[in-house]
């Protein structure tokens, strides 16, 4: 079943894929419904390859089975288990207490052997990875409801949640009417409006452009050392239907986590509805980045929609490793068509941090475009003088003759 919110999925361009929401409905033995939840999911997994580290993406797919799931009594706890795929699964065991329900643990478990999703994987293995509870408590007998995008990060797995609807405890097999919804879907406050006596219609005023992004400081961190250090301002420019675009500034105090390895490296951004991740690698001596991961939740003639979108086939900010790399210009990465990620005053290092600091930084070629002509004016310049001293050389010399002359 496609979630009411991908309807506007017919208006964007295919560059931005869209991925359908899973319904999934658990019967009791009376047949009854004890837990329903509908969800999209993106898996990223980074895996050791031959010789190389990979990562590879999937979604939480229709083709399903929650066979596995418990709907729970005297002594068992309401259980939601997905099976897909060869060996996959994602679980979410709830709790309640004081009229609320809540997810307890949530687990993922991928199995590592399946050639399709993790091709020339070496070591062909089973992993599971468990993290705290998706979803916030809700009242019983309410739908928990969660349109934002969440990424949670936990090892060498980033998921990727969004239009998330999900209720346990369900009552006589009956789905609640009412949504309790999440922190990051509630609206912000507004000041009450204050009536105004004088009879001035006063113009609705256009929207002004969003100013350029503030820089935030970014660090990923293994264990307590930091391995990871990134300073830049992020702007994604989305092209929609008709060449309409949507500039949206990423929030500077954006949540930052990731993972640090020998010759591959992740940053993973997110705030409310937007999660970006940077994938890092290094060939021949020489760090660049690789790779961008998209999703982001915006709100469309009025209709909220999730978009996901990455290109593993880019080779920016390079420099070699042990440096970092430095930009003041603004730079454009295009991922797709329809999304460019803009930055700004961008100061990066993915590997080889030393002291929590930033290491010789290694200049963009838009800052070095002012060294050719002050090279060239240099060079000018010692030609001129050189020809200046001969011109003078040259007069005293034929002064000289004259006088012998005479």
């Amino acid at each position: 079943m496609q979630h009411p919110g991908l309807r506007l999925a017919i208006l964007i361009i295919a560059g931005l894929s869209l991925a359908k929401a899973v319904e999934v409905e658990v019967h009791g033995k009376d047949n009854k419904t004890c837990i329903y939840a509908v969800l999209s999911v993106n898996f990223t997994v980074h895996y050791e390859g031959n010789g190389t580290m990979e990562n590879t993406t999937f979604w939480l797919p229709n083709s399903l089975s929650s066979n596995g799931s418990i709907c729970g009594g005297n002594n068992s706890a309401p259980l939601l288990k997905m099976d897909f795929g060869t060996g996959h699964s994602l679980s979410l065991n709830f709790t309640h207490s004081a009229g609320e329900f809540s997810g307890d643990v949530l687990i993922f478990t991928y199995n590592v052997s399946d050639a399709e999703l993790f091709p020339g994987a070496k070591n062909k293995s089973v992993k599971h990875v468990a993290v705290n509870s998706l979803m916030e408590p809700a009242p019983l007998n309410t739908i928990y409801t969660c349109r934002s995008v969440k990424a949670i990060e936990s090892e060498a797995v980033v998921m990727v949640f969004w239009n998330v609807s999900i209720q346990a405890f369900v009552e006589n097999g009956t789905i609640g009417k009412n949504e309790s919804f999440c922190k990051a879907d509630m609206p912000t406050t507004v000041a009450p409006i204050t009536t105004i006596t004088t009879p001035t219609v006063t113009p609705i005023p256009t929207k002004p452009p969003p100013e350029l992004p503030e820089v935030g400081n970014y660090t990923v961190k293994n264990g307590s050392d930091p391995c990871l250090l990134a300073n830049m301002g992020l702007q994604l420019n989305i092209t929609y239907t008709e060449n309409k675009t949507h500039l949206v500034n990423i929030d500077s105090n954006s949540t930052a986590s990731g993972h640090c390895g020998d010759n591959d490296a992740t940053l993973v951004l997110e705030d409310m509805d937007t999660t970006i991740q940077f994938h890092f690698t290094v060939d021949q001596s020489k760090f660049f980045l690789k790779e961008v991961k998209v999703n982001i939740s915006l709100v469309i003639n009025g209709s909220t929609t999730a978009f996901n979108s990455n290109n593993s086939n880019l080779k920016f900010w390079q420099a070699f490793v042990g440096s970092s790399y430095m930009c003041h210009k603004e730079q454009s990465i295009v991922v797709t068509e329809q999304l460019v990620i803009n930055t700004f005053n961008i100061w990066v290092q993915p590997f080889e941090v030393k002291n929590g600091t930033f290491s010789r930084a290694e200049y963009c070629k838009t800052n070095e475009k002012y060294i050719v002509p002050i090279a060239v004016g240099a060079a000018l310049g010692a030609i001129i003088l050189i020809v200046l001293v001969i011109y003078i050389i040259g007069r005293r010399q034929n002064h000289s003759d004259g006088y012998e002359q005479f």
